[in-house]
């Protein structure tokens, strides 16, 4: 039985959320804001796999946990598909350019425009996230695909199983944790109706002496 931590039911629970509303597991990062709200951008370019975290938000004693959450959520993906809970469909893809922001769009050949008035710039060894007066907003971490494997795993589309839904609705307690759990309530139900007609039947029985 998997012991689901906090930040995993809350990526789970968006998965779910948006299964058969968002083409691809990128489209849910972004209608939940999940990694928005982190400040936490990813880009995939080339063989470029980008991490941007948002430098009012972390420093360096903090950014390994902005990474960490990166990582986390990555393994979080290929245990749910090696566990049947998430089936991908690699043939139907949706490419995001900018996951953990509203609104990307190519500017130029290596600019993209984000949120309207914000820039990512992913040229080689300038790779950047800034405001529209040049300030820097984000901290850039550049990996190869063999650093970091992510590959297409965000842009492909998903399937979610009847299981993971059940899980989700029951607060992500097993099945074998539902049925302990209602053994368990009809068995102390059983013991209170048999302790309290045992104290009945004994105040029946003092009622019938006294009255006698």
């Amino acid at each position: 039985m998997t012991k689901w931590k906090d930040s995993e039911k809350e990526i789970i629970k968006a998965i779910v959320k948006y299964d058969g509303k968002a083409k691809s597991l990128a489209e849910v990062l972004n209608k939940s804001k999940l990694l928005e709200k982190r400040g936490i951008g990813i880009v995939q370019e080339g063989e470029k796999n980008m991490i941007f975290l948002k430098n009012s938000m972390y420093d360096d004693d903090s950014e390994t946990k902005g990474l960490g959450y990166v990582a986390e959520l990555l393994s979080l993906i290929d245990t749910l598909v090696k566990q049947k809970y998430l089936v991908m469909i690699p043939f139907c893809t949706e490419d995001t350019l900018v996951i953990g922001a509203e609104e990307s769009r190519w500017h130029t050949l290596n600019h993209i425009s984000v949120n309207k008035n914000e820039f990512i710039c992913v040229d080689d060894h300038y790779e950047n996230w800034l405001d529209a007066e040049g300030q820097q907003l984000y901290w850039p971490y550049v990996f190869t695909e063999k650093e970091l494997p992510i590959g297409n795993t965000f842009n492909m589309a998903f399937s979610v199983s009847q299981e993971l839904k059940e899980l989700v609705k029951h607060k992500f307690r097993s099945e074998e944790e539902r049925r302990f759990r209602k053994q368990q309530l009809l068995t102390w139900i059983s013991i209170g109706v048999t302790a309290f007609i045992g104290i009945a039947g004994l105040i029946i029985a003092i009622i019938g002496i006294y009255m006698r």
